[in-house]
């Protein structure tokens, strides 16, 4: 399946809403304004971009949350029917949805998957939409891998690389993984050279551009109280002394040498590794980005229904 970055997603914090930014001036100029629901005032939030799909999910009170799968190009959408009972009452924790996959030529045709870990054990639940329809199926809770630390840790973003779905575990040395071929969990070990040597650093699971799995690390340091001085009137923010927290979010996946940094109530910037050039994420019209920032690809709708 051939694919051609369109540009990327993000919500804005600013004023509700999500925005799409193209990544050139041929791009198309999408958006999710064709969808039925009001996303802000619902809640539906991004939760993973894969395949030419966009998926939201809703937080509920019982929490199992609710889905919606959209392609903004075809503009046609789906909300997926509620989690089996099972899923809520077997005392699972949830963690972030994935696009599994997405059927070629012009059929509005996919799977997506919601992991649980129930009593340390990673368990998927496939959502397949077909012929308009839609099912859950839940798999065996995993045999060989087990989650001994809590499921707060476990990232709610995943990372789709080299046919498997990743969920970065916070400070752990360990990735989840997950094959969409096989359905089998298990977890990647990041190399003591990297993880003990550069003591703990910042990891992310990447892939090559021709579809091998790769990943990149911080390697070098920057004092981010230092750099942060440099935002005119951040010195001077009443949180600046007392409760001011700061922390790098994300390393940015385009190898650019930047670093995401985000602030409790002073913004978001982005932080030039080798310059230490410091920049507000700031939409054009002065809208703060919100997270996750996720890489749009649109897929070419050929072939037949």
């Amino acid at each position: 399946m051939t694919k051609d970055k369109a540009g990327i997603m993000y919500p804005t914090r600013t004023e509700p809403g999500v925005r799409f930014e193209p990544a050139a001036a041929s791009s198309p100029r999408l958006s999710l304004d064709f969808l039925p629901v009001d996303l802000s005032y619902l809640g539906f939030s991004l939760a993973d971009s894969h395949l030419g799909l966009v998926l939201l999910r809703q937080p509920t009170l019982d929490g199992a949350p609710n889905f919606l799968v959209c392609d903004p190009v075809s503009r046609r959408h789906s909300l997926l029917p509620p989690l089996p009972a099972a899923a809520c009452t077997d005392n699972g924790k949830f963690f972030a949805p994935a696009i599994l996959s997405h059927a070629t030529g012009r059929r509005f045709e996919f799977d997506a998957v919601c992991a649980t870990v129930d009593a340390e054990r990673p368990r998927a639940w496939v959502a397949s939409f077909r012929d308009s329809g839609c099912s859950w199926r839940a798999l065996p809770r995993s045999g060989e891998v087990w989650i001994n630390v809590d499921p707060y840790w476990l990232e709610q973003r995943c990372v789709h690389a080299a046919g498997s779905v990743y969920w970065h575990i916070c400070g752990c040395q360990h990735a989840l993984a997950l094959d969409a071929a096989t359905m089998a969990f298990s977890l990647m070990r990041v190399p003591d050279f990297i993880w003990e040597d550069l003591g703990h650093p910042k990891y992310r699971v990447g892939e090559t551009p021709d579809g091998r799995l790769d990943g990149w690390v911080m390697e070098r340091e920057l004092c981010l109280r230092n750099a942060l001085n440099a935002v005119p009137g951040l010195a001077e923010h009443p949180l600046r002394e007392s409760e001011f927290s700061y922390w790098i979010s994300d390393v940015d996946p385009g190898r650019t040498g930047r670093v995401f940094i985000r602030t409790l109530g002073c913004g978001r910037f982005s932080c030039h590794m080798d310059t230490g050039k410091l920049e507000s994420l700031l939409t054009d019209d002065g809208m703060e980005y919100g997270d996750p920032i996720l890489a749009y690809f649109a897929v070419p709708n050929e072939g037949s229904d």
